[in-house]
């Protein structure tokens, strides 16, 4: 553990010696604080005139703004996580230190959960930003406190899902440049699968003229394909949690790829360690 919080220290502290730190917290402060504005203005909007915008009463609170804000709070750590995990073994490849760093008395799991754990410390800080907000509608709102702390944990389990993969694929890649794009890239991906998911039809897309059992299995398997890109994309399973409404799938959801590609960092380590 103690080693664990060694390579913690030593890579939070290289976010803010470098601008990269700085750049993070301020693009995602100034962006969050004027979506923020945005959202709240649009809530009121259609709270003074609900008949206008085809709503039947007041629209709920929960979902019409707080919802749609922390969702897209953490959908804009896709755009800005790359930044923070891109670095973190790309980075010492590109600088010639992995080596050094491989040759110290430290485990795989050690570096790679401080690794993790200083990209989750800059998620942190971030969160506290959010958490600004989230006091400024504990005043003005009778939202209770506990949907708006579950609101910030929902941003960060959607934080630290970006970062295990931004990781993994910085342990993969030789440069940060290509280790941040191919962290967007896949997320973006992701995100349009989702997008498109969406709009899939109930339907079994068989042809009438295909025989019974081959239309049950293009039926399954497409059922399959529909619910996988469905559940795929992480702000699916952060749109209901984070109107404090907790499901087992969604923590599950969220644990398991985390710790997928924490498991999959490890073994990419673990194989270049062998390999060198």
């Amino acid at each position: 553990m103690r080693n664990t919080w060694a390579v913690c220290k030593r890579e939070f502290a290289g976010y803010f010696v470098t601008p990269v730190g700085y750049v993070v917290v301020g693009t995602f402060a100034a962006i969050s604080g004027f979506s923020f504005a945005y959202f709240f203005t649009e809530y009121c909007t259609w709270t003074l005139a609900p008949g206008k915008y085809l709503f039947k009463g007041a629209p709920d609170f929960e979902e019409t703004f707080l919802s749609q804000y922390l969702v897209f709070c953490g959908l804009l750590i896709m755009f800005i996580g790359p930044l923070i995990t891109m670095r973190l073994f790309a980075g010492e490849r590109s600088r010639g230190t992995m080596e050094l760093l491989l040759t110290y008395p430290l485990r795989d799991g050690d570096i790679v959960f401080g690794k993790f754990l200083a990209s989750c410390g800059m998620l942190l800080v971030m969160m506290g930003v959010l958490g600004v907000h989230m006091a400024i509608l504990a005043w003005i709102t009778d939202v209770e406190p506990a949907v708006l702390w579950f609101g910030l944990l929902t941003v960060l389990l959607m934080g630290m899902a970006f970062v295990s993969l931004g990781l993994f694929v910085s342990a993969m890649a030789n440069n940060p440049v290509t280790a941040g794009t191919m962290t967007f890239g896949l997320w973006f991906v992701m995100y349009i699968l989702g997008s498109f998911g969406r709009d899939l039809p109930e339907e079994n897309p068989a042809p009438e003229t295909f025989s019974a059992g081959l239309r049950t299995v293009v039926g399954f398997f497409y059922a399959v394909f529909r619910r996988f890109v469905q559940e795929l994309p992480i702000d699916t399973h952060a749109r209901d949690m984070a109107q404090g409404v907790v499901q087992p799938k969604d923590l599950a959801y969220y644990v398991l790829f985390i710790a997928f590609f924490l498991f999959l960092t490890f073994r990419a380590l673990e194989s270049r360690r062998w390999r060198a």
